[in-house]
């Protein structure tokens, strides 16, 4: 438990430097390595599993990556809310998008099980979704409070 103590303290700590330095071309590749530490330490990963789990995690990150900029580059700069008929557009592009994520995630849980155990498996989402989380309350700390509060 120590461990895993000393590791999100080191993790928030490299976190700060990395947003201290905005517009540093090695940012992504620094929160990348953070996720890939957390994810391993949460997952429980062995050598064996870690050498054949991170170029199917990896796969499977690039294809939502590039589901997830489809449907950005496409919403950026409209107002999904100007007009009713852009709305409904825009509803439907969701749902498509979500249908999609969801496939993917569908298609790579079997490709996972190949790899790791179930248990592993119910940890990674976790994991993910705990270092999101730290992202944010980080970038929420970062910022401060709202004006006016």
């Amino acid at each position: 438990m120590r461990k895993i103590g000393l590791l999100v303290l080191a993790m928030l700590f490299t976190i700060h430097n990395v947003w201290a330095q905005p517009d540093n071309p090695k940012h992504r590749e620094r929160i990348k390595a953070l996720k890939i530490a957390y994810i391993t330490e949460h997952v429980n990963l062995s050598a064996e599993q870690a050498e054949k789990f991170w170029p199917v995690y990896n796969s499977f990150e690039k294809e939502l990556h590039k589901l997830h900029l489809g449907f950005m580059e496409k919403y950026r700069t409209d107002n999904p809310g100007a007009d009713r008929r852009t709305a409904h557009e825009y509803i439907d592009a969701n749902l498509d998008f979500q249908e999609q994520a969801l496939a993917i995630k569908k298609k790579y849980k079997d490709e996972f099980l190949k790899v790791i155990s179930a248990q592993q498996l119910a940890d990674l989402y976790r994991a993910e979704r705990g270092f999101k989380e730290m992202l944010l309350r980080e970038l929420g700390r970062r910022q401060g409070p709202p004006d006016g509060k």
